[in-house]
């Protein structure tokens, strides 16, 4: 449950950042539907349903893997960690991918509306933070789970002993 909360609260935080701190610090003085208005004049796709569908497709995999950990004994709870882990490890390459597309958008603005270029740096750091260290987290969980697989102390997949 934690690991689908924590998937969920990283994709709202990705959304946030790419549809409303990006576009408002990118384009001081503006509101969003200034900047949207001006977007769409341009023929700039800068707030796209992509900037939806990402951080759900994110969401919709963290739900599956907590209905399938709660159906199923035999998906083990190192194995539900890594598929969260792994999950918010993917993160940050979708957010760069998202605000690629919409950095470049509003860059393009710049003939229409006054573009500083400026981006909001507090979140591109915690982002960074936070892959590191899931991404380290991720390293590690899987190897203790290759080691003790390797130990013959416990099976990768089996049922899991009644309570």
């Amino acid at each position: 449950m934690t690991g689908t909360v924590l998937v969920v609260l990283y994709a709202q935080l990705m959304y946030l950042v790419t549809q409303v701190l990006t576009p408002l610090s990118t384009t001081p003085g503006k509101t969003l539907a200034e900047i949207a208005a001006a977007a769409d004049a341009a023929g700039e796709p800068v707030f796209t349903p992509l900037a939806v569908a990402l951080p759900l497709g994110g969401v919709a995999l963290a739900v599956a893997v907590l209905v399938t950990a709660l159906r199923s004994r035999a998906f083990r709870s190192e194995w539900v960690a890594l598929a969260y882990l792994t999950l918010v490890a993917c993160g940050l390459p979708v957010y760069f991918a998202l605000a690629f597309g919409v950095g470049m958008s509003l860059a393009d603005l710049g003939g229409v509306l006054p573009v500083t270029g400026g981006d909001s740096d507090v979140w591109l750091v915690l982002a960074n933070a936070s892959f590191a260290a899931f991404f380290l987290a991720l390293g590690v969980s899987a190897g203790l789970v290759v080691r003790r697989a390797g130990r013959g102390t416990r099976t990768l997949v089996g049922p899991r002993p009644a309570r």
